[in-house]
């Protein structure tokens, strides 16, 4: 604190000068951007750049009056085509080099410090800046990167070494479940703050669940709403597809998906793909229209590591709207393990054999629905309010 001589009370000192440089856009959207965009959302924005090194984020999506900047690091086409493990490899050194090229193209911000999210490769060109200006780099960690790439295996050893160098340089380091920190810990002597996701600032703060919950007078509707980037993801949501045909229920789904994509997956008719929302228009349309939100992460056996470490962004939404939470995934995954952490606070399904089961409990028990909504609301203020998410970032970026 900094005592006002004017005043002679303590005023609080102006907030760190922030880069932030990586390659998940700053944006109003979904996932790691989201996140971003919520935890900056009150950041002032003539003490923030944001540097993005691959996709370019919306304009219409962005932090009202901050300054962006886009140098991508890496030529998607390559990404794109059956030599992407090799293009990544070339890209990550690309993004070792490149600090200087990109300290110009900031128009002569003074930072104070470096925020970045491990993931793609501006995070090796981020931890760059940061040693060469001798600033404090702030890693956020979403997914354990070094084993989510998918990069050549004589490689992997080398993006571990540069992850762990990375990590170990950072002056601080926040992630996103307490298993990702405990194993982070323990394989790089450090450990790394949580930080569960948050609801944006204007997030509807229902009281209880909504009334039509309580009535059996239409048909059972589940809203996955997230993007599928994984086989895993695709099998999970044709089990639930097919589960839902026995109680005459259908699936809606929210995100980047597109009808033909859908098709060619093996979605038919009974499902329907939505698009692409808001975050308040799609709030609105889950508290209207969805009896049950499906939560699924993947059983397959080369995503374990990850579903162990990471942490389903949508909870933080899904638990404010008053609607049943359908967990479905594997009983090591993070969801899965903070849900029984949380008793009551989800329908749980750990075995692929009885989604089916669960399906028709939620068809045929209102106050089944009602109970498990309710518990949703209660725990969701817990853990994924805007409030606490950003006391635990500006800690974060002070220590």
């Amino acid at each position: 604190m900094i005592v006002d001589p004017h005043e002679g009370r303590p005023r609080r000192a102006a907030p760190t000068a922030l880069l932030y440089v990586g390659d998940v856009p700053v944006e109003a959207s979904y996932h790691g951007s989201a996140l971003l965009h919520r935890l900056l959302s009150d950041y002032p924005h003539d003490r923030l750049t944001i540097l993005e090194t691959a996709a370019r984020s919306e304009p219409r999506r962005r932090l009202p009056k901050v300054d962006y900047v886009s140098y991508p690091i890496a030529k998607t086409r390559w990404l794109n085509t059956r030599f992407h493990p090799y293009a990544v490899v070339w890209y990550s050194e690309v993004g070792t080099q490149l600090a200087p090229k990109i300290l110009r193209s900031v128009n002569g911000f003074d930072f104070e410090g470096v925020l970045t999210v491990a993931h793609g490769f501006g995070w090796l060109a981020a931890a760059s800046i940061a040693r060469r200006k001798k600033v404090p780099l702030h890693l956020m960690v979403h997914d354990d990167w070094p084993r989510v790439a998918d990069v050549t295996r004589s490689f992997r050893k080398w993006l571990d070494a540069q992850f762990a160098g990375v990590y170990r340089q950072a002056h601080s380091r926040l992630c996103v479940s307490p298993s990702m920190s405990s194993a982070y810990r323990e394989r790089y002597g450090k450990p790394a703050e949580v930080i569960y996701p948050s609801r944006a600032p204007d997030c509807p703060d229902f009281v209880e669940p909504p009334e039509r919950l309580a009535r059996n007078d239409k048909s059972f509707t589940v809203v996955f709403a997230g993007t599928i980037n994984s086989n895993g993801y695709i099998r999970a949501l044709l089990a639930l597809q097919d589960a839902l045909k026995a109680v005459g229920g259908r699936l809606l789904i929210f995100g980047p998906l597109t009808p033909d994509e859908a098709k060619q997956v093996g979605l038919n008719s009974t499902t329907s793909v939505c698009g692409l929302l808001s975050s308040g228009d799609l709030l609105v349309r889950l508290r209207e229209e969805a009896d049950a939100l499906f939560v699924p992460m993947s059983f397959d056996a080369c995503d374990k590591i990850n579903m162990e470490m990471a942490f389903p962004s949508k909870l933080a939404d899904c638990s404010a709207l008053g609607l049943p939470l359908l967990i479905y995934g594997p009983s090591y995954c993070s969801a899965v393990n903070w849900a029984h952490e949380n008793p009551g606070v989800a329908e749980v399904v750990e075995s692929e054999d009885t989604l089916h089961l669960a399906i028709e409990r939620l068809a045929k028990d209102p106050a089944h629905r009602i109970t498990l909504g309710q518990r949703a609301l209660d725990v969701g203020r817990q853990y994924f309010t805007h409030a606490r998410a950003q006391q635990v970032f500006h800690q974060f970026l002070s220590v």
